[in-house]
């Protein structure tokens, strides 16, 4: 652009379809005579802030994260069905990356039709993830993706099941105890899932199974099996002690006593012990070193493609922090309401919302605009009314009902009289009287739910309980605990778990074998009163 150019107005060039139309040489002298030499030393002038950032590469909008989300989704269930289950991972990896900003943020940013859509989009691409992972074995991330489905919405049943799938697959007794869970309330759910109550059944057997095999192990040890180990070494360190005395004769140097020897010899175990750990803690800060120096390369290449500017390590470290602890403070509070302007019925109805999570996910909304929020019934006073649930739901399409104090106080007082006796038993004295009974229901934790779903009750409940017992064998008396960790709905009550713990050195070897029999007894009747609870409860409506 020459100075005469930029100098001149409008109307003196125009643009024409054959080319420049120029003005005249006398009208071009009459412009460069006004113009001030300030003017022709002038720099062209710098683009505005404005123009600047249009330039700048943006990311998608969330309508287009959302549309772009339903492409991966769709392609990798087209590679899922293909057989390429690594491919279809890859593509419901790229939908999760996009939906999953959408969920922190705002529902008045976002739109909420907008939001529930790319929730449920990113709901269905982890349960779709989870069943890739599944067919290629991958049990521990199919495990990763249900979870984090179930953080949203705690009785997706086909999160449970895929993470129950999984878990089973792993074979230890920490996931199968979580599996054992997952279907339990699976079940609970859906009453009529006969794979669900077989995998349950397989669960149950295995766990009884690997507990079996510990009992054995430690009893192999406590009948001699840790003791021929101690004296295995002890045999070693003798061996070694008189080496080490020839060595010294020979070498006409000073005996040393065995003791001093042992404790030398303890002495460099222990400095070996202390150098290994420390090389293993050393190997392990330079494995971390090398994996976060990774994932920072990998950060910084997605926000270079996204146009962000690269972070230093110090500041993804922060960032990290920040993000596990907004994470950790997700997940303990699905429902964010400030508490302490509520009243307690208030309080009492958003402790339900957030243990039960039915409809709630991160977003405090319902996700589905047929599903009813969860209200609170309280007792009705008029026992020969006959309606069932509130007066919102007078149809019974869905309801529930909070009975975990009714639930507390009958389970709490079952129990408190259970006990065995009987007389005429043969003891090591002679014949006489037997009694194991609970002596103390130390504590009863947990909550109970009626939902009715098309007028039709459900009864479900949790609860965990800790007793104190006694047992008298003639003269002589004894005492213990029993811990109860899962009483449930969906577990039978023969199958209960009832741990018993003796106080103190517990019996005599004189006694053990018979209280052990009236100990298995009363654990027993335990079992029996709380079916004895649940007919109970099976009748409250």
């Amino acid at each position: 652009v020459t100075r005469l150019e930029r100098c001149a107005p409008n109307f003196l060039i125009a643009m024409a379809g054959e080319g420049d139309v120029m003005m005249s040489p006398d009208q071009a002298d009459q412009v460069a005579q006004k113009e001030s030499p300030q003017d022709t030393a002038k720099e062209p002038e710098a683009e505005s802030p404005e123009t600047t950032e249009t330039k700048e590469p943006k990311g998608p909008t969330n309508e287009e994260r959302v549309a772009m989300a339903e492409s991966s989704k769709e392609a990798g269930n087209v590679l899922l069905k293909a057989g390429d289950a690594a491919a279809a991972v890859s593509k419901y990896a790229e939908g999760i990356e996009l939906t999953e900003p959408l969920l922190e943020k705002d529902p008045g940013d976002v739109g909420e039709e907008l939001q529930k859509r790319g929730t449920a989009l990113y709901l269905a691409l982890r349960l779709n993830s989870a069943q890739a992972n599944i067919k290629q074995s991958s049990w521990l991330l199919a495990i990763e993706h249900a979870s984090k489905v179930l953080l949203i919405e705690k009785d997706n049943t086909k999160a449970l099941y895929r993470r129950s799938l999984a878990g089973l697959q792993l074979d230890t007794e920490g996931r199968l105890e979580e599996a054992r869970g997952d279907l339990s309330r699976l079940i609970q759910l859906e009453p009529s899932n006969r794979e669900a109550r077989e995998m349950l059944f397989k669960v149950k057997e295995r766990l009884k199974e690997l507990r079996q095999q510990e009992k054995e192990r430690l009893s192999a040890a406590m009948k001699g099996g840790l003791y021929q180990e101690q004296h295995k070494k002890l045999g070693k360190l003798q061996a070694a002690y008189e080496e080490e005395v020839k060595r010294l004769k020979d070498a006409g140097e000073d005996e040393i006593s065995f003791e001093d020897f042992a404790k030398k010899t303890k002495e460099k175990e222990e400095e070996l012990e202390k150098k290994q750990k420390e090389e293993a803690q050393k190997r392990r800060e330079e494995e971390r070193q090398k994996e976060e120096e990774r994932q920072l390369k990998e950060e910084n290449r997605r926000r270079a493609s996204e146009g962000k500017p690269s972070v230093t390590m110090e500041e993804w470290r922060a960032e990290a922090k920040a993000v596990a602890a907004q994470e950790k403070k997700r997940v303990e509070e699905v429902v964010k309401m400030d508490e302490a302007e509520l009243d307690e019925e208030d309080k009492k109805l958003l402790k339900e919302t957030k243990e039960k999570g039915y409809y709630h996910g991160r977003l405090g909304t319902v996700l589905s605009d047929a599903a009813p929020k969860p209200q609170l019934v309280t007792e009705s006073k008029d026992e020969s009314s006959p309606k069932v649930g509130s007066e919102w739901n007078q149809a019974g399409t869905w309801e529930e009902k909070d009975a975990s104090s009714w639930a507390q106080e009958r389970l709490t007082a079952w129990l408190g009289d259970a006990c065995v006796s009987g007389s005429n038993v043969t003891l090591p004295a002679g014949a006489g009287e037997v009694t194991a009974k609970v002596s103390k229901v130390k504590s009863v934790k947990g909550e109970a739910h009626i939902v009715y779903v098309r007028k039709q009750p459900r009864h479900g409940f949790n609860y965990e309980a800790d007793l104190s017992f006694s047992m008298n064998l003639g003269d002589d008396k004894f005492s213990g605990t029993l811990s109860l960790p899962e009483i449930m709905d969906g577990i039978a009550c023969a199958e209960l778990r009832v741990d018993a713990r003796w106080k103190g050195s517990g019996p005599s070897e004189a006694f053990l074998s018979l209280a052990n029999e009236w100990l298995d007894r009363l654990r027993e009747r335990v079992r029996g009163q709380v079916a004895a609870f649940k007919e109970e409860y099976q009748k409250r409506s």
